[in-house]
C-alpha cells in the first residue's frame, strides 16, 4: 500500500513540476494574453463552421432527388471535411509553432541568457514542446464537438471518432517535435519554418509517390497472368501496410475502411491461397513508429541543445 502511495506521490509531483515548467508559464502568458490567439481560434471555428455548413447545403441539394445521397453518407462528408482541416492544422500549421522555438530566442539574443540560468535542457525543451502543443490541443479540442453533427446524421461511430482524433493527438507531438529538432539545428525563422514545411510534405505526399512508383515499376511483373506465390502476396500485403503507416492520411483512411468494411479494429484474419493471414490495422503500426519517432527526436533535441551550451 505504501508502494502505490510512493508511486501516486511522484506522479502528482511530477505532474506539479512539468505545470509549473517557466518556459511554459512564460510562453502561454504571452500568447494567450495578446488577441492574437483569440482571433486566430475565432477564425478558424469559423473556417470549420463554413465548411460544415457548405458540406450540409451540398447535401440538402442533392437529396431533393431520388438518387441523392443517405443520411450517413452526409455524416460521413461533415466528418471527413473536419478531420481534414485536423489534419492540415496538425501537419502543416502545428508544426511552425515549434519551428521558430529555438531559433526565435537565437534571432532575439535571448537564448545565451536563457541558457546561463538553471534551467536544464530537458526542461527548456519540454517547455518548448507543451506551450506549443497546448494551443494545437485546444484547437483539435474546440472542433470535436462539431463532429457531433456527424452523429446526428448517423454518419460515424463512436470508435471511428476516438480512433481518429487519437491518430491526430499523437501526430500533434510528433510533428512538433520535428519542428522544434529543426528549430535546434537551424539559424533562421524563415528558413526553419520552410524546412518543416519542406518535411511535413514529403512525409505527407511522399508516400503516395512512393507507392505509385513501386506499382508502376512492379505491377506488370506481379500482377502479370500468373498469380504470385503465396510470401510474395503476403510480402506485399505487410509492405502496403508499413508504407501506409508512414503517413496519417492513407492510415486513417485504411484503418476506417478495416473498421467500417471488416469490423476490424486491431486485425482481421483472410485466407490467402488457402492459407491463414493476419492482417493488421495500420493504425497500430502507424503509433508504434510516431512514438519511436517522437522518442529519438525529444533525446535529439535535448541532446543538441546540451552540444550547443558546451561550445
Amino acid at each position: 500500500m505504501s508502494d502505490n502511495n510512493q508511486r501516486v506521490s511522484r506522479s502528482r509531483s511530477w505532474l506539479r513540476n512539468l505545470a509549473r515548467n517557466p518556459v511554459t508559464v512564460k510562453e502561454l502568458r504571452s500568447r494567450m494574453r495578446g488577441q492574437r490567439a483569440f482571433l486566430l481560434m475565432t477564425a478558424y471555428l469559423l473556417l470549420m463552421g463554413g465548411l460544415i455548413f457548405t458540406v450540409y447545403l451540398a447535401y440538402v441539394a442533392s437529396s431533393g432527388n431520388n438518387f441523392g445521397p443517405s443520411n450517413r453518407q452526409a455524416g460521413k462528408a461533415v466528418f471527413t471535411a473536419v478531420l481534414l482541416v485536423q489534419v492540415i492544422l496538425v501537419l502543416f500549421i502545428g508544426p511552425t509553432f515549434t519551428s521558430a522555438a529555438i531559433v526565435g530566442e537565437k534571432e532575439r539574443q535571448t537564448y545565451d541568457l536563457l541558457r546561463t540560468t538553471l534551467l536544464p535542457a530537458r526542461s527548456l525543451v519540454t517547455g518548448k514542446l507543451l506551450s506549443s502543443l497546448s494551443y494545437i490541443y485546444l484547437l483539435i479540442i474546440v472542433s470535436i464537438p462539431l463532429q457531433g453533427i456527424a452523429f446526428l446524421l448517423g454518419g460515424i461511430s463512436p470508435i471511428e471518432l476516438l480512433l481518429s482524433q487519437f491518430l491526430i493527438l499523437i501526430s500533434a507531438i510528433t510533428f512538433a517535435l520535428i519542428g522544434l529538432y529543426i528549430s535546434t539545428v537551424l539559424r533562421s525563422t524563415l528558413t526553419a519554418s520552410l524546412t518543416t514545411f519542406a518535411v511535413a510534405f514529403t512525409l505527407t505526399f511522399g508516400t503516395p509517390i512512393v507507392a505509385a512508383l513501386i506499382t508502376s515499376i512492379l505491377g506488370p511483373v506481379l500482377f502479370g497472368p500468373s498469380t504470385p506465390a503465396w510470401p510474395v502476396q503476403i510480402m506485399l500485403i505487410y509492405g502496403g501496410l508499413l508504407l501506409a503507416a508512414t503517413n496519417l492520411p492513407a492510415t486513417l483512411v485504411i484503418s476506417d475502411l478495416f473498421l467500417v468494411e471488416q469490423d476490424a479494429l486491431v486485425y482481421f484474419t483472410d485466407f490467402i491461397d488457402g492459407r491463414l493471414a493476419y492482417i493488421w490495422s495500420p493504425w497500430l503500426i502507424y503509433v508504434i513508429l510516431y512514438i519511436l519517432l517522437g522518442i529519438f527526436l525529444y533525446w535529439a533535441c535535448i541532446r543538441r541543445i546540451k552540444r550547443v551550451a558546451r561550445k
